[in-house]
């Protein structure tokens, strides 16, 4: 039996509705993540990280597990209501899983000195609320194809999975660490300063690394056999 030709990138793209939001994990490239750890240093508000995760939305994947395809919608519009900052997805052999992403700014705290959420983190967690109450009340029309005047997220569901990301860890109290777990689980939010995405990062670029030498080294071999 013949063996199927593996389809371009640019085939898939093509054949892909959310095609301009494909993302590929291993395109990240060290330059990349130098480049944000300047940005995080840099950056003044929310804004500015947002930017640039939509120049380089390759940071923002490198925590999923999908092995069928990886998309970043940046400013996903939810009716005249809402804006999100970042939905992202991956497809596996079950189907499509979604992440809401709530971004604030990295000079921001979680929890006050008494240990409660501060105002911004309180503030992350309602926006998330608001899409996925908005999503309960608009599901169909959410998962519907874009060719069908949808927004194309298949399978997307109302209590969707949160991210949150929001300071720097060197700005996080251990004593928090324990009820940051608990309104996690509670909320089905997962609750990180920015370093989580630079750690993702960074074990994502050990992996290519290795692969690529290992690729170096088998093709060396053929050439020598």
């Amino acid at each position: 039996m013949a063996l199927t030709k593996p389809q371009s990138r640019a085939q898939i793209i093509a054949a892909d509705p959310l095609g301009r939001f494909h993302v590929w994990w291993d395109d990240l490239t060290r330059g990349a993540v130098t480049r944000f750890q300047r940005q995080l240093v840099r950056a003044r508000c929310e804004q500015d990280v947002q930017s640039f995760l939509e120049r380089e939305p390759m940071l923002l994947i490198q925590h999923l597990g999908g092995g069928h395809g990886r998309w970043v919608i940046p400013r996903q519009r939810l009716g005249a209501e809402h804006i999100t900052d970042f939905v992202i997805g991956e497809s596996c052999s079950s189907g499509f899983d979604w992440q809401a992403v709530e971004l604030e700014s990295p000079g921001a705290r979680m929890f006050t000195r008494r240990g409660d959420p501060t105002a911004s983190l309180t503030h992350a967690i309602r926006q998330i609320q608001d899409w996925r109450a908005w999503l309960g009340r608009n599901a169909g029309y959410a998962a519907r194809s874009r060719a069908e005047s949808g927004l194309g997220l298949t399978q997307i569901r109302a209590d969707l999975p949160g991210l949150i990301l929001i300071g720097r860890r060197g700005s996080v109290d251990p004593a928090t660490n324990e009820r940051r777990r608990q309104m996690a689980s509670d909320l089905n939010i997962r609750i990180h300063s920015y370093d989580y995405l630079l750690d993702n990062a960074r074990g994502r670029m050990g992996w290519v690394t290795q692969n690529r030498k290992r690729q170096r080294e088998q093709r060396a071999k053929l050439r020598c056999s």
